[in-house]
């Protein structure tokens, strides 16, 4: 929100000192350094391998994608000025922008877009994140038409494609041409974005600087500071401090806080729902967990209605499936799990799980009931889910063991697939294909289905509907594919939770998307400025 302050008097006029300035507090101003929150720390640095959101929010500011979304979510003018698309869907050309340059001072040419799909695509990259909406690329028939005209084709259309090079990020030929893709670039970055990077300090923090040469729309803040905070609590003492100008708010604290006026009056609130949900992976290879009916009464034991009134204040609300409540995905007529540990307790007794010796565990041909499921530091609210849950299924004579690790490593370890369960979080694409988290071919390091989930029904639904250019007809695939998914429960889904924000009033020009929030969109964060101090 931007506040204009305006001072009514009588004739008698004031005299301002020669050392005032006069802020005009709704025109921007450039210069400044805006320090940011990270919660998980960066993985990588190079764009085509990141594996975790601040990976992709820190390469927001050093790379353009070849096309922008805006607020709406929709296709704009990136590092490419425009685009045709054929009529049958499977030949792209796109004109760069002939100024673009990277920050190494070099010319952005058609062959480095060439490059940079030949590197999603290949396996050895492990390009997790968006490789899969890349599957049916033709390399063969893809080329650099000249410098700044690229044509890149494809085997079969498919209905997102155009919104999925929002994610192409190119990288120059001449510098990722060298070295071990995966390895040599975690720690540098050379992009075509309005920033280079000035350090990077693993576990701390990212440091990136406006470039005097972008040659697109210059941002106007001078530097970003990303800090690493892990805990909620900590990052709200920093927010209020002023070491920070902005931070996800735990729902306990904005509750508490958002109507402080000693808080509010340095410090904006927001609060909106975003594409995303928190749920329960469960490893569908795991001996116990592999029975659809065992993660369906596992389900049944996580208290959905008390994680949403009593932890989040009724700020989140129930998941069913994969698809957000606003998404046109969204099948409403697929009810959510509901909690109920006595029904649990005899779902579980039809798949063999009887507590035969007594102890309060259950048992099966002489195996105990026993799991463990990871999660992250640095949620106090986080926490608390893991502890209900574990409480509940105790009472249905589960064990469960609680694994707390920081974010970066417990990435990698779920995507090792070295997990019984793990409680997660999802940002969604805009388009609601379901391809790389579901597919049975989409396990790392293919794709993000590290649970390994495989269902032939799912499998052909997934295909079909991200084939499907007829919208209605994908609707109402994705409306099967929610009722097949949601039967299966290869995740427990447990809420989606609406985003709490503070920003310090000092940042100006903070608007949010209804899809991704305040970030990840064109101009989103590249449009904020820092108001002087007066």
């Amino acid at each position: 929100m931007l506040f204009l302050c305006v001072a009514c008097g009588g004739e008698k006029k004031q005299v301002a000192p020669a050392s005032a300035v006069a802020v005009d507090d709704d025109r921007p101003v450039d210069g400044g350094t805006l320090n940011r929150r990270m919660d998980i720390d960066v993985v990588t640095l190079n764009p085509i391998v990141g594996t975790n959101r601040y990976d992709r929010l820190v390469a927001q500011y050093l790379f353009t994608p070849l096309i922008h979304l805006d607020r709406n979510l929709q296709p704009i003018a990136g590092l490419a000025e425009s685009w045709k698309i054929s009529d049958d869907g499977l030949l792209y050309t796109f004109e760069l922008n002939p100024k673009a340059t990277f920050s190494d001072g070099t010319p952005v040419k058609a062959s480095d877009v060439v490059f940079t799909l030949r590197k999603v695509t290949d396996p050895a990259s492990e390009a997790l994140q968006i490789a899969g909406n890349f599957e049916y690329l033709d390399l063969a028939k893809t080329r650099a038409v000249d410098a700044d005209t690229v044509e890149i084709a494809f085997k079969q259309p498919l209905a997102a494609q155009l919104i999925s090079f929002n994610d192409v990020l190119t990288v120059p030929e001449h510098i990722y041409g060298k070295g071990d893709f995966r390895k040599s670039f975690n720690e540098m970055a050379v992009g075509s974005g309005p920033y280079r990077l000035v350090r990077r300090v693993a576990g701390k923090e990212v440091v990136v600087e406006r470039r005097g040469d972008y040659w697109g729309e210059r941002p106007h803040i001078q530097t970003v500071v990303f800090k690493l905070i892990d805990s909620h609590g900590v990052a709200f003492n920093a927010l209020r401090r002023g070491d920070i100008d902005e931070s996800m708010i735990a729902s306990d604290t904005w509750v508490r806080e958002q109507k402080n006026p000693d808080v509010t009056k340095i410090i904006d609130f927001q609060r909106f729902y975003t594409l995303n949900y928190n749920f329960v992976a469960w490893n569908n290879r795991h001996p116990i967990l592999g029975d659809k009916r065992v993660r369906r009464a596992l389900a049944m034991c996580i208290p959905v209605e008390s994680v949403v009134n009593d932890l989040y204040h009724g700020t989140a609300r129930a998941m069913s499936g994969p698809f957000t409540p606003d998404e046109w995905a969204f099948n409403p007529r697929v009810p959510v799990v509901r909690h109920d540990v006595a029904a649990a307790k005899q779902l579980l007794a039809t798949a063999g799980w009887i507590d035969r010796d007594g102890d309060g565990v259950l048992d099966r041909d002489g195996r105990k009931f026993k799991i463990s499921i990871l999660s992250m530091t640095g949620s106090a609210t986080g926490a608390q889910i893991m502890q209900m849950i574990q409480s509940e299924l105790r009472k249905a004579g589960v064990e469960v063991s609680i694994e707390m690790m920081d974010g970066a490593a417990a990435i990698q370890r779920i995507l090792a697939g070295n997990i019984d369960g793990a409680y997660l979080s999802w940002d969604l694409d805009p388009d609601p294909d379901q391809y790389i988290t579901f597919h049975s071919s989409q396990v790392p390091p293919h794709g993000q289905n590290f649970i390994h989930y495989s269902n032939p029904v799912a499998d052909q639904l997934i295909e079909q509907s991200r084939r499907e250019i007829d919208l209605s007809k994908r609707q109402e695939l994705y409306w099967k594919l929610h009722e097949v998914l949601a039967d299966d429960q290869p995740y427990a889904w447990v809420v989606q939770v609406s985003l709490k924000w503070g920003v310090n009033k000092r940042v100006r020009g903070v608007t949010a998307s209804r899809g991704t929030g305040y970030f990840l969109w064109y101009p989103g964060e590249l449009g904020w400025w820092i108001a002087p101090r007066r």
